[in-house]
């Protein structure tokens, strides 16, 4: 029996749109770990797409816009994006997508009546997920952010659902610190990168991690790829049978006065990735870059190393006609 294209795009939305998602790269904690899980309309509008497209389309300075407190930066940007403006841009679009997920007609509406009508919903993190057709997602975890990782002491917590990952871009951008944390931890008296070693084994028996991660750019590949650490790590990751995810092509503080808002895109050669992966056969890499003039040699060196797989459409890729 012939199938039209018309039934054909309706079946396959439909096992689309009913398939549970695992959301392998997320910044979500746990309600429990309290200050550390963000959530609410103010958290929603106080994210960095926004606060970039805030500070480069409105009449305000960074300074003045970080002097505000979190509820009036939120006010703020629902004012100048939402209403003086038309909402078109992505960032905008995701944030009017999650009221309308939450049946909440946004239509000439102020802040404080959405943000009244949004904290009525008294959402819990099973409802959230259960709207957004999430069963288990990975969270970013820090384990040289003593503070951040100290969370893991408790266990009131569904790790089937929030499952973590070891974030190691401390190693790089603030290796002696990151050192230092290990010694403290560890209190053993073996040399630095033995010290490492241990404390992330210490780490992996707390949280059980799905993959280690960093971002990175050039410079940054050349040190992975002659620091004696790091091939120590990469045996580590083979033996502990996880995979490194590089997010590939960040430069941080493009504008610095607009803080987290601004990063922006840096060099990559990928010819310094085909090399890790002969270097390190026996480790797997999930990669994905945040330039679209890298993904194209990304899309062939995937094809020519059984080592590494592309995930996702990172930031500034996570665009529809991108990903289309």
């Amino acid at each position: 029996m012939k199938i039209s294209n018309q039934e054909l795009s309706h079946t396959l939305n439909d096992i689309i749109n009913n398939t549970k998602i695992f959301d392998i790269h997320t910044h979500l904690f746990p309600s429990v770990f309290k200050s550390h899980s963000l959530s609410g309309l103010i958290n929603l509008l106080n994210y960095h797409y926004l606060i970039a497209e805030l500070l480069t389309n409105a009449n305000i300075s960074a300074e003045k816009f970080y002097s505000l407190d979190e509820k009036d930066k939120a006010k703020l940007i629902w004012k100048e994006l939402f209403q003086n403006r038309t909402p078109i841009s992505e960032s905008c679009k995701g944030v009017l997508t999650v009221l309308q997920k939450l049946d909440i007609n946004y239509n000439n509406k102020n802040f404080e009546e959405l943000n009244d009508e949004y904290e009525n919903k008294s959402l819990t993190d099973e409802k959230i997920l259960k709207l957004s057709n999430v069963s288990s997602l990975v969270m970013t975890n820090n384990p040289f952010d003593i503070d951040e990782w100290n969370l893991f002491k408790n266990n009131d917590w569904d790790r089937n659902i929030f499952q973590s990952s070891l974030r190691l871009d401390d190693l790089i951008s603030n290796k002696s610190q990151a050192i230092e944390v290990a010694k403290n931890q560890t209190n053993i008296n073996q040399k630095e990168n033995d010290v490492i070693i241990n404390y992330l084994d210490s780490c992996f028996l707390i949280s059980n991690p799905v993959y280690a991660a960093i971002s990175a750019n050039s410079d940054n590949f050349k040190e992975i790829l002659n620091d004696p650490l790091w091939k120590l790590i990469f045996s580590w990751l083979n033996e502990k049978n996880i995979p490194l995810c590089l997010m590939l092509g960040v430069k941080r503080g493009v504008n610095s006065s607009f803080g987290l808002a601004g990063d922006g895109i840096g060099d990559i050669n990928l010819k310094e990735l085909s090399k890790l992966c002969n270097s390190f056969l026996e480790n797997k890499f999930l990669v994905t870059c945040l330039s679209l003039n890298d993904q194209h040699e990304l899309t062939v060196l995937a094809r020519k190393h059984p080592n590494l797989k592309i995930f996702g459409f990172w930031w500034f890729m996570n665009q529809p006609s991108i990903i289309k």
